[in-house]
């Protein structure tokens, strides 16, 4: 596994987690734009990744 699909891996964990305590907190709007930014994250990381591993 590449090194920067880890680090991508515990950001995407830590901002989970801001976003599941941002929803029990009351702070929606905040737990929305974390979840959204944590899918957005992780799918340019993956597409980025398998670039090349395409098969012709």
């Amino acid at each position: 596994m590449k090194i920067t699909t880890v680090y991508t891996a515990i950001a995407a964990l830590v901002l989970l987690f801001i976003s599941v305590s941002s929803w029990v907190f009351g702070a929606v709007d905040v737990a929305l734009v974390t979840s959204n930014l944590t899918t957005v994250m992780l799918l340019i990381v993956y597409l980025w990744n398998n670039r090349n591993n395409r098969k012709d």
